[in-house]
């Protein structure tokens, strides 16, 4: 046998590493050492428990007891973390589960009121906080995937800049895969349930760009389940455009042949049925949560300085200087737009403007996300 770890969330911690399933088909947890988790990372598919052996003798001149890995791989079948028959059947359960009905509203009633009154009430708290924006239409739009309270100004100049924008027939949605997908995107070919209604999916531009691309675009429905990279730029594109359907996609990869190969599908698309990019994503990650150590003064200035360079770089249309200006710089402040603005960047044209920035603090953990607001014209 071969034992193959899945993809999971692996969180690194104090104690260990924290291993949990990021699509909920199974609900342990498993702490490992460094040592432990470095052996798992062994358990890929290619390999025998014998061959593990071997391969850490040839290395490191050590022997690690057979028994040992025989007791690391039980717990991490019977925590459901190992490619297995019965696993496999867990996910095509939750999946076809999930893909039964529209995807709903998962972060309603902790990030945002549910009902279509509240929710009209929270929008107009963001307005009362957003700067004026241009009055005439976009083109393109890019705003936060961030918690919706912490930077109201962003979400309220969004939907006023929307609201003036005529409604387009469909919208792209890029955002950002938050949880492990083994290809570059994913898409998701559900209507999304939001407080204004139901947000339909257009799932014929769907299959048209799955056919475009190399990879399997609906291969991992789950990763969508609690995406909130998709569901915030939902709700404001229901709101503003009642009557548009949506092509919500993630991507994951920073590899630049692969977002190559979407942004030439996305143009291709463009050209045949005509969206309105809609890019939701945050900029930089600096502080304790995120491996910098606390946030300070020239932390802060450092990822200040790195999202408005960036930022200029995107309004300018300047997708190739400003994916190089992160990959130079080996995205130090873990900007998460990187990839989903390149595969926009053969489909956002034009001048546009920087409307709102800011470092949002969590001073809970000594850290902070960047948010801002580029809207085309």
């Amino acid at each position: 046998m071969k034992p193959k770890l899945r993809m999971l969330d692996i969180q690194p911690t104090p104690e260990g590493y924290l291993l949990r399933d990021p699509y909920g088909v199974s609900e342990e947890v498993l702490v490992l050492s460094p040592e432990a988790m470095y052996l798992a990372s062994l358990m890929d598919g290619t390999r025998t428990l014998e061959d593990i052996q071997a391969e850490i003798l040839k290395g490191s001149g050590s022997v690690i007891p057979k028994e040992k890995l025989e007791e690391l791989q039980s717990a991490l079948e019977k925590a459901g973390f190992l490619e297995t028959e019965e696993i496999s059947k867990k996910i095509a359960e939750a999946e076809r589960a999930f893909l039964s009905k529209p995807r709903p509203m998962a972060l309603a009633g902790a990030s945002y009121p549910e009902t279509k009154e509240g929710f009209e009430a929270f929008l107009n708290g963001m307005l009362a906080f957003a700067p004026e924006v241009e009055e005439k239409p976009l083109k393109a739009l890019l705003m936060p995937h961030l918690e919706l309270r912490r930077v109201p100004e962003a979400y309220g100049a969004a939907y006023q800049a929307m609201q003036r924008t005529p409604a387009p027939e469909r919208v792209l949605i890029l955002g950002v895969a938050h949880r492990p997908i083994q290809n570059p995107a994913a898409a998701l070919p559900l209507a999304i349930e939001t407080p204004h209604g139901v947000l339909e999916a257009d799932l014929e531009a769907l299959q048209a760009l799955d056919a475009l691309v190399g990879f399997e675009l609906f291969r991992e429905p789950l990763a969508f389940k609690e995406e909130h990279s998709i569901e915030f730029p939902a709700l404001f594109v229901k709101a503003a455009w009642p009557n548009a359907k949506v092509l919500p996609l993630i991507v994951s990869s920073e590899d630049e042949a692969a977002l190559a190969e979407l942004a030439e599908a996305l143009r291709l698309l463009a050209k045949e049925r005509p969206f309105f990019p809609l890019l939701a994503v945050d900029l930089s990650h600096v502080g304790g949560r995120f491996g910098h150590g606390p946030i300070a003064p020239e932390l802060k200035k450092k990822a200040e300085t790195t999202d408005r360079t960036y930022l200029d770089f995107l309004a300018k249309s300047r997708f190739e200087e400003a994916f190089r200006f992160l990959k130079d710089r080996e995205n130090a402040t873990y900007i998460d737009a990187m990839g989903a603005a390149q595969a926009a960047s053969r489909v956002v044209e034009g001048e546009g403007k920087v409307l709102t920035y800011r470092l949002s603090p969590e001073l809970e953990t000594l850290s902070a996300v960047g948010a801002g607001m580029v809207g085309w014209y």
